[in-house]
């Protein structure tokens, strides 16, 4: 029951009482007399339109102006609980949702959005994309919790249920599971059913880390119940001095990292190096011992010395020793992954990955070496594949895959306010679906940092047509002023003096208003209190 109804459920008369004079407090009240009296649009106004005017000049942003201060206030002021009460006052549909969203938790709306997109009959292909290929690993598992919080129901199953090929298992792999369960997955696919994909294995096991690795074997047992290094050593085709170099790297832990080497120690192992291939015969050995176990800098650096002191390049002189009728292909091919820069190595696994004329995608190999990485990751990674193969990754994504899976490998690649500007425009445009008017609040709400560089990726995605102007164009009404207000929000800088409480400028007492919250910027509490008490009869 809100606080507006009595016990019979008639709602009871408003209370006579004078507008505050703390600016929050008033508005506050405002809220209260304005669901009182089920007035939608001020209350719409006050908790969207007019909130930047009075949270920015205090440095206050949007997001937490209204889910922390203005929530709170309102409680202090006795009116209640300011969610049920807007819940009870808007009316089902487009503005009750964007009431929904600012005032209940990021994820856990953006649950109720995806579950949106997957019902019915059809599905927003295009909101799953934005909203599970361009999630922070750290996202991950926060967006699968509020997801089955509410549901109780895993996303990983609803994805399994409403979406299907490539772009099912793109969805699932880089929005359902965190890194560790993506690559056992991984490594279970390659070598399930009849045969086994060393290619596969190769690639994960040269561009994990030693920290990943570790983790990946973890989840590889809680998955199949099985040891990862077992499985993948009692594969046929893993053998020879292939099966030596997996059991090396598949074992690999942070703590079996050096940290620090000496430089005696380096040149010794250069030594050590240059001894297994010189004269006739290899040592495989000791190339996979000296070689497993060190960090990628580590290598670099080892690399560096073995030139300067033998004047041939380690990678090179490798190739041709590991190049033979008697030498197995994989082998090589994880040492000359491990002598090269992994970034540039990953831009070599997905050139390979794209079949051409003559062959199918590797789909495994595509989205494997794409999903989990940071966006500074992916920009080297799309920087290297430019310098070795003189074509963009996104291109040849375009011209190698169709459909929804090409849209989601490219939003692994892409900015992702340029994949979050592409979602906008395909929900902006379908305005006049009310299915789709949902995944437009969602997208644009709780988005006030990155809010200045998403309204530049719109203008660079779509020819200088602005963010704003397409919302003018395509929507009308009362939702088109609130949809305005949240795209053209910038956030208060940072650098002032911030209380604890409230992240506001506290620094002397004109900045304080007579309720303990910070007056705006050049207006002193003492002015505030000044105000004509006729201020204090009007309503809205």
């Amino acid at each position: 029951m809100g606080i507006c109804s009595s016990k019979d459920g008639k709602k009871e008369p408003l209370k006579l009482e004078p507008a505050p004079r703390d600016p929050i407090d008033r508005v506050a009240w405002k809220l209260h007399r304005a669901i009182h009296v089920d007035n939608v649009e001020q209350v719409v106004k006050q908790m969207v339109i007019k909130v930047p005017s009075l949270a920015t000049p205090r440095g206050i942003s949007r997001g937490r102006f209204v889910k922390e201060i203005l929530v709170e206030k309102y409680e202090d002021m006795g009116y209640g609980d300011l969610l049920s009460d807007v819940l009870d006052c808007v009316p089902r549909g487009t503005l009750r949702d964007l009431m929904v969203a600012l005032l209940s938790e990021k994820l856990d709306f953006q649950a109720q959005i995806m579950k949106r997109a997957m019902g019915g009959f059809g599905t927003d292909e295009a909101m799953l994309i934005a909203f599970l290929c361009t999630l922070d690993e750290e996202e991950i598992y926060a967006v699968q919790t509020a997801y089955a919080e509410r549901y109780e129901e895993s996303l990983e199953r609803a994805v399994l249920s409403k979406t299907s090929g490539k772009f099912k298992r793109t969805l699932l792999l880089a929005g359902c599971d965190a890194a560790p369960e993506c690559y056992a997955k991984v490594f279970h696919a390659a070598i399930k059913g009849v045969g086994t994909d060393c290619k596969a294995i190769v690639r994960l096991l040269v561009t994990l880390d030693h920290e990943t690795i570790a983790k990946t074997r973890e989840s590889y047992m809680r998955l199949f119940k099985k040891d990862l290094l077992r499985a993948l050593s009692s594969e046929f085709k893993v053998s020879g001095d292939f099966k030596k170099i997996v059991v090396a790297l598949a074992t690999k832990h942070p703590s079996r990292i050096q940290e620090t080497i000496s430089d005696e120690q380096y040149e010794a192992e250069v030594n050590e190096m240059y001894d297994a291939v010189k004269g006739i015969g290899t040592d495989e050995s000791k190339i996979i011992q000296l070689l497993c176990n060190k960090t990628p800098e580590q290598i670099e650096e080892f690399k560096f010395r073995y030139q300067m002191k033998y004047t041939e390049m380690l990678k090179d002189r490798l190739k041709v020793e590991t190049t033979g009728i008697f030498e197995n292909k994989y082998f090589r091919e994880t040492i000359q992954g491990l002598l090269t820069n992994r970034e540039e190595q990953i831009a070599v696994y997905l050139k390979e990955a794209f079949g051409g004329w003559l062959s199918s995608n590797d789909d495994w190999g595509l989205i494997s070496m794409l999903v989990h990485r940071t966006p500074e990751q992916m920009k080297e990674i799309r920087e290297q594949y430019m310098i070795t193969y003189g074509n963009d990754l996104v291109r040849d994504i375009r011209k190698n895959c169709k459909g929804d899976y090409e849209e989601s490998l490219v939003a692994l690649v892409v900015e992702r306010e340029r994949t979050v500007a592409r979602a906008l425009r395909a929900a902006i445009q379908s305005w006049g679906d009310k299915s789709k008017q949902g995944s437009l609040i969602a997208l644009l709400t709780n988005r006030d940092e990155e809010m200045p560089t998403l309204r530049k990726a719109f203008m660079k995605e779509f020819n200088n047509t602005t963010l704003q102007g397409m919302i003018k164009k395509e929507c009308s009404g009362l939702f088109e002023a609130c949809l305005l207000s949240l795209a053209m929000y910038t956030e208060p800088k940072k650098g002032k003096a911030y209380d604890k409480n409230y992240g506001v400028d506290t620094s002397g007492p004109s900045g304080v208003t007579g309720g303990g919250f910070p007056a705006a910027s050049g207006t002193s509490s003492a002015t505030r209190h000044q105000r004509s008490d006729s201020d204090a009869s009007s309503s809205f």
